[in-house]
């Protein structure tokens, strides 16, 4: 008999509880960009970027965007699914519903729609359930089917909790500093093949790694 009240809590109440939390938190943190223009150049383009960063270095990323509208999320039709779903809708970003872990073709079957209609998106670079840190071909596979770029990008922070989870997520401490950077695009042509693919997801993971080690060491005292 307690359903009805777990699933008015966990849709209706719980998601604008966390969406003011991270707001809070955001608003806490000042942002340092580092080579920003890669993505400004982009935007000047006039197409669709496909944004890509780590599990564990998402958790600030959906306040950083300011033209949210121009963005679908892709989320998963879990009841999990549901609470993050409303959580982004809150945050002012479009929501598409479909699971890249369960339906790979699928999801990006969906996605490839949107971003064919003009809107941004993001895939997680190392998926939902990892490996952590090591580069899935999702956002590649997207950028092949639609002549979009793929922009690595990455956050670190002065001073954060780290989960014990499989992704290490980093929540940053209230008014800790963040640098966000970007990596040079990836962009995949049509008739790529497996081999070229290979190349270019190894380029993409590389670029990954380096500017999260660059993200790392940048509050470091030397």
């Amino acid at each position: 008999r307690f359903r009805p009240m777990k699933r008015f809590l966990t849709r209706y109440l719980l998601p604008p509880v966390l969406t003011a939390l991270v707001y809070l938190l955001y608003f806490t943190v000042k942002v340092i960009e580092v080579d920003k223009d890669i993505e400004k150049k982009l935007e000047e383009d006039g197409k669709p970027i496909i944004y890509t960063y780590w599990h564990g270095r998402n958790f600030l990323f959906p306040c950083y965007y300011k033209n949210r509208s121009r963005f679908k999320l892709l989320v998963s039709p879990s009841e999990d699914g549901e609470i993050l779903a409303r959580v982004i809708l809150l945050l002012g970003y479009g929501v598409v519903r479909g699971s890249s872990y369960q339906n790979a073709r699928s999801a990006l079957r969906i996605l490839k729609r949107r971003v064919s209609e003009g809107f941004s998106t993001v895939l997680i670079a190392d998926g939902s359930r990892g490996p952590h840190e090591k580069l899935q071909p999702g956002s590649l596979m997207l950028s092949k089917l639609t002549g979009c770029p793929a922009l690595p990008m990455t956050v670190s922070f002065s001073n954060c909790w780290r989960l014990k989870s499989w992704d290490k997520m980093m929540i940053p401490k209230p008014f800790s500093k963040a640098v966000v950077v970007y990596g040079a695009p990836v962009r995949i042509p049509e008739n790529c093949d497996s081999t070229g693919l290979k190349e270019k997801r190894k380029e993409l993971e590389a670029t990954l790694h380096s500017i999260t080690k660059f993200a790392d060491n940048y509050f470091v005292k030397s």
